[in-house]
């Protein structure tokens, strides 16, 4: 399981992305026919909202990590930090959460998701 995220976000990470590309993969990820079932649904947003969930956290913890640096010792610049890093790692938290519920409800269900 853990080793699928990885190469996921490494496929994310390698493969350029220009910005006409962008909308199109989107849409094509995400384009629902009519035999379209529900695991293989959320099998594609899963596939899309994990890695951009941890881009965008590594991005925000950096910042966070960058103000905490640079705050010589403000108190405003410092909870203004704490609060980036905080709330950061909470979403993160909340992602990682939301996929384990989803993959004890596929167990559950033996909806296939992540096979």
């Amino acid at each position: 399981m853990m080793i699928n995220i990885f190469l996921t976000i490494n496929n994310f990470l390698v493969q350029r992305a220009y910005a006409q590309s962008i909308g199109a993969s989107l849409e094509e990820g995400l384009s629902v026919d009519s035999d379209t079932n529900v695991d293989s649904l959320l099998e594609r947003i899963v596939r899309i909202a994990v890695p951009v969930a941890v881009i965008s956290a590594f991005v925000l913890l950096s910042y966070g990590g960058y103000l905490l640096i640079s705050s010589q010792g403000n108190p405003d610049k410092l909870q203004e930090a704490r609060s980036i890093i905080t709330n950061a790692i909470i979403g993160l938290l909340v992602v990682v959460l939301s996929v384990a519920i989803l993959l004890i409800i596929s167990g559950t269900f033996d909806l296939n998701i992540f096979n």
